[in-house]
């Protein structure tokens, strides 16, 4: 068996308690709690943590550049997130929303960075996009776009219920569990 330690990036637009990151936090952190810096975030999200765990996680926190898009009610990366990982940690990536993450990707694949890419589908944009005006018609090209950037990034897909976006070669699997 190989000792060989593993990395395993997970890339959200969401930070824990489960919100989003230092974007745009007036919209989106209770009682307007906003950070000065991603450190001082990164201290918030481990307080929060260790409140409700029996132990302190080992795991790092970095953030990447986003803004929020209004228009969008959504967080988009900025320039080529996964240089947030250094080459030498680039084994698998979590991928929590890929279509999402890539729809504006500039950068290196993420299929040549890392060694394994995991896509999780937790939203069905298609069906917000289809409540806007003309939304079936941006629908059907958000539709194609989606199964393009998640095919070109990711070697496995799984969505997290039958509600999301169907994607070729995927699998049904609630990976999250539900919080009690």
């Amino acid at each position: 068996m190989d000792n060989e330690k593993q990395h395993i990036a997970i890339f959200t637009t969401a930070s824990l308690p489960w919100m989003t990151g230092t974007a745009h936090q007036k919209l989106v952190y209770p009682n307007n709690i906003t950070f000065a810096s991603p450190s001082e975030q990164q201290v918030y999200v481990r307080q929060w943590l260790q409140e409700r765990v029996s132990f302190s996680p080992g795991f790092s926190i970095r953030f990447y550049p986003a803004k929020f898009a209004v228009d969008k009610r959504s967080i988009l990366a900025v320039g080529d997130i996964s240089e947030v990982i250094p080459d030498e940690e680039a084994d698998v990536a979590v991928l929590e929303e890929p279509e999402h993450l890539t729809w504006f990707h500039h950068g290196k694949r993420w299929k040549t960075k890392f060694r394994l890419v995991i896509g999780i589908i937790h939203t069905n944009y298609l069906e917000y996009i289809k409540r806007e005006k003309n939304g079936r018609i941006k629908a059907m090209g958000v539709k194609f776009i989606n199964s393009w950037v998640v095919e070109i990034y990711c070697h496995m897909v799984i969505r997290l219920s039958a509600a999301t976006q169907d994607y070729p070669n995927s699998i049904i699997c609630n990976v999250h569990g539900v919080n009690p």
